[in-house]
């Protein structure tokens, strides 16, 4: 879990337990998601391509904003229709 603020507002950033990180790092999919905070605060759920993977969440809008990796999906198990 990492409290960060954004906005003027402290929010939390966390990954669901027991998520497979593959070659993944916690501190990696944090800096990740800041770089993309801008965006997905807003966002109800969402992806954000990292490398050979997609960072898969959703936000939840509080007191105290909440951001949640819910999945990480690598590149080999995206299916483009």
């Amino acid at each position: 879990m990492l409290r960060t603020h954004f906005e003027g507002k402290e929010m939390i950033l966390r990954i669901k337990t027991n998520l497979h990180l593959y070659s993944l790092n916690e501190d990696t999919i944090y800096e990740s998601l800041c770089a993309a905070l801008k965006v997905i605060y807003f966002m109800d759920s969402f992806a954000v391509e990292m490398g050979d993977y997609l960072i898969v969440g959703e936000s939840q809008q509080s007191e105290y904003p909440l951001i949640t990796v819910q999945n990480i999906v690598p590149a080999k198990n995206i299916v483009s229709l």
